[in-house]
């Protein structure tokens, strides 16, 4: 997903100040989130003696969406830094606007993911599919986002014009969109997925997660 703003940001306005300021609380949200993952591997004897109101303050960091965050923010994040260079945005605007768009541009992956990932847990009536997902779950979870990024590449380079690719950009056939954001979308969630039951297996081995 490549960002709509493509003018020169000589100064942020507050929105953009705003949205800049979110990114960084974020970022700085899950870092402490997978340090906290990272310490409290190595001590599992927690895991067990943990009394219920232990259990329930900790459950909001074992939320699927949580997950999904810790694990999405830098795959979507590297991958839109990798991607840059294929848009003219890379070539003709400030740093300024090249920072503003690498942040907004995150922050529509996440929106979009988490979207997915919703419509999913609306049709199988829990948010916890993702931990035991069907063949089905993982192609509809992918399919979601990538006919967003399809749709919204379609209009935003052809209709109204707000980005435009490099020379460089490879161009799927038939559809005529940026084969980088293609792929993105057509990797990242199955991977997210096999991530989180990795995670999932090798933290909680014998907890089966039901709603």
């Amino acid at each position: 997903m490549m960002d709509s703003s493509i003018q020169n940001h000589t100064h942020y306005n507050w929105l953009e100040l705003l949205e800049l300021a979110l990114f960084v609380l974020l970022v700085i949200f899950v870092l402490s989130l997978l340090i906290h993952k990272l310490v409290s591997a190595q001590d599992k004897k927690v895991e067990t003696a943990g009394t219920p109101a232990t259990n329930l303050k900790r459950s909001w960091k074992n939320a699927p969406e949580i997950q999904l965050l810790i694990l999405a923010l830098p795959l979507h994040l590297l991958w839109e830094i990798a991607q840059f260079p294929l848009y003219t945005i890379w070539h003709e605007a400030d740093w300024g606007s090249i920072l503003y768009a690498l942040v907004h541009c995150t922050l529509g992956d996440l929106l979009i993911m988490l979207g997915a990932y919703w419509g999913i847990s609306i049709l199988n009536r829990s948010r916890y599919w993702i931990y035991s997902p069907s063949y089905l779950n993982v192609v509809f979870f992918t399919l979601s986002g990538l006919v967003y990024t399809v749709y919204s590449e379609i209009v935003n380079t052809r209709i109204k014009d707000t980005w435009t690719y490099t020379e460089l950009m490879p161009i799927v056939p038939v559809i005529e969109v940026g084969g980088m954001p293609f792929l993105q979308w057509l990797l990242i969630p199955p991977v997210l997925v096999g991530l989180i039951n990795l995670q999932k297996m090798q933290l909680h081995p014998n907890n089966n997660d039901d709603e």
